[in-house]
């Protein structure tokens, strides 16, 4: 069992004195199942954070993407997958937060998908090596999720296809042909 606890203080951080009086104390329990729908949230949401920025910082990316699907990192989202969602283990919690932490790892292949296509576009000559490296244990990842839950979760195709459509339509911006013929996005396979 997992507590988490919430405090209230009298006043605001930081303070002129040295002790601040609590006001109110909530303490929530978890269940471990709990535990992993927020953890897997939560890194989600830093990666969608950062591939949403105007100004994408490089080296936080890659840090976040080494730590979603490194091979020697990834022991999170992998364990609470087999943990939560692999057969005979899914039926001892309920449906509803079985369904809601298989969406969540959805949304998180999606972002780290995102995050990948990303990190192509803005890294260096010197940095494709480490790019390639990064793909193949997504891939790993991914094949391993899709495994435990039964379902695919991407489609190889899907992992270029983003940035497929986006080269095309800049190439088409560029040159002042149409979108809507042979090759255009429109007729890309998802």
């Amino acid at each position: 069992m997992y507590f988490f606890c919430t405090q209230t203080a009298t006043n605001t951080f930081p303070y002129v004195k040295k002790r601040i009086a609590i006001s109110s104390e909530q303490q929530t329990d978890l269940k471990p199942i709990d535990v992993a729908i927020d953890e897997m949230k939560e890194r989600t949401s830093e990666l969608q954070k950062l591939c949403t920025c105007n100004e994408v910082d490089m080296i936080q990316l890659q840090l976040k993407l080494q730590g979603c699907v490194s091979v020697q990192v990834n022991a999170g989202p992998l364990a609470y997958a087999r943990a939560f969602l692999s057969d005979g283990k899914s039926s001892k919690y309920p449906s509803k937060k079985v369904n809601d932490l298989k969406e969540i790892f959805r949304k998180f292949v999606h972002a780290c998908s995102i995050a990948l296509n990303m990190n192509e576009r803005l890294i260096k000559e010197d940095q494709i090596e480490y790019h390639e490296g990064l793909k193949s244990n997504f891939r790993d990842m991914v094949k391993e999720l899709s495994d435990i839950i039964h379902e695919e979760l991407l489609h190889e195709d899907m992992l270029h296809n983003h940035w497929l459509r986006n080269s095309l339509h800049v190439f088409s911006a560029i040159s002042g042909t149409s979108d809507s013929g042979f090759g255009s996005p429109a007729l890309s396979v998802l």
